[in-house]
């Protein structure tokens, strides 16, 4: 079933495909979601990607709901009887109760098969950025790093990953409580584009706003600049909710000033996606810890 000294884990609000994961060794449960009431899972491909954008393009309203114990108990009782230990990397516990159910599940499964671990990290993350994190740490358990030393490693550098989001529709932003409907309507009109980041436990926060899209490339790229560490070592990770042009854009030029090793694209899919609409380019990087 693994054929690494133990399985990581993760959650589809890492924002890496399918095969993004399975290249990594790393077992993904595919997280629910609605649209329009109607129950569906993230596929966690290229094609299960465009059709919810297109959905949500064409009026779909799409809901998420957390990974509740039971369904943590069935995804890792086939680890436990095989007596593979589980790291398993979670979605900001600021943005989803599914971290806490993992937690919970967790400590049930251990006490069911006693000498099994599962240990649950929160990536006080979102998307790519917890993604991000995912990458980091099949790398350090590829070089040897045992579950305990690689949880405690994540641990100490989830603080340090830096997240900046942004949108020009302010449609789902309101929606999801982010903005005010007298600050979308009057955002649109001038047409300001907030600048979002995560705080030092992972909850999106609107952090600047700009008039146009060229102020805010030109802003987001100075506060890549400022707060990057090491650029020329580390992967420069863009995600995009169906905008993979204006994602180029950003990256070419964010690179162009801060000349990182190289970059890494990917999508933001339905879990975060359902909350921030199409259109959201978010960069992430290792950096300044977060505040």
């Amino acid at each position: 079933m693994s054929e690494y000294a133990y399985q990581i884990t993760a959650d589809s609000g890492c924002d890496l495909s399918l095969e993004k994961c399975r290249e990594l060794g790393v077992e993904p449960y595919h997280m629910p979601f609605t649209m329009d009431g109607e129950p569906m899972t993230d596929g966690m491909t290229e094609e299960s990607f465009r059709e919810f954008y297109d959905l949500m393009r064409a009026g779909g309203v799409a809901k998420t709901s957390q990974i509740n114990p039971g369904e943590f108990l069935e995804f890792w009782r086939p680890y436990a009887e095989r007596g593979i230990d589980v790291m398993h990397i979670s979605l900001a516990l600021a943005i989803s109760g599914s971290c806490d159910n993992a937690r919970s599940a967790a400590e049930m499964l251990m006490n069911d098969y006693p000498g099994w671990t599962c240990r649950v990290v929160d990536s006080t993350n979102a998307s790519a950025g917890f993604g991000l994190i995912v990458m980091h740490a099949a790398a350090n358990r590829d070089r040897g790093l045992s579950l305990e030393e690689n949880a405690k490693d994540v641990e100490a550098m989830h603080h340090e990953v830096q997240a900046i989001f942004t949108t020009n529709d302010l449609t789902y932003l309101y929606r999801g409580g982010r903005v005010s409907r007298t600050s979308a309507a009057f955002g649109t009109a001038l047409k300001i584009v907030p600048i979002m980041h995560l705080d030092y436990e992972g909850h999106l926060e609107v952090w600047q706003k700009v008039r146009g899209d060229k102020a805010c490339l030109k802003k987001m790229v100075q506060d890549v600049r400022e707060l990057v560490v090491d650029a020329e070592h580390q992967t420069l990770v863009i995600s995009e909710a169906d905008c993979p042009e204006k994602a180029r854009e950003f990256g070419e030029a964010i690179n162009a000033e801060c000349h990182f090793k190289d970059i890494f694209y990917t999508h933001i899919g339905p879990i975060i996606g359902a909350h921030t609409g199409p259109g959201l380019v978010a960069v992430f990087f290792v950096g300044k810890t977060r505040e």
